[in-house]
C-alpha cells in the first residue's frame, strides 16, 4: 500500500505595529504582531512551502525571529 503525502503552500499575512500596554504598572509601547505578542505561530508540515508577507507600521525597523519547537 503507497502512502499518499502532498505538500501544501502555507501563506501568512504579518502586520507589525505599536501598541500602548501597561506591564507591572507600567504604559510602554509594545511591538506587536497581528495585534498579538508573543506573535502568531506558524504551523506546517515537513515539505510545505512556507511564504510570509511583513507589512511594517511600526515607525521602526524590524528583523523577525524564527525558531522551531
Amino acid at each position: 500500500m503507497a502512502l499518499s503525502v502532498s505538500a501544501s503552500v502555507v501563506e501568512h499575512t504579518f502586520v507589525v505595529s505599536q501598541v500602548n500596554m501597561t506591564h507591572l504598572c507600567k504604559d510602554t509601547m509594545a511591538t506587536v504582531v497581528n495585534g498579538q505578542l508573543p506573535g502568531p505561530a506558524i504551523e506546517v508540515t515537513e515539505g510545505d512551502s512556507v511564504t510570509v508577507h511583513v507589512v511594517n507600521k511600526s515607525p521602526y525597523n524590524i528583523t523577525i525571529h524564527w525558531y522551531l519547537v
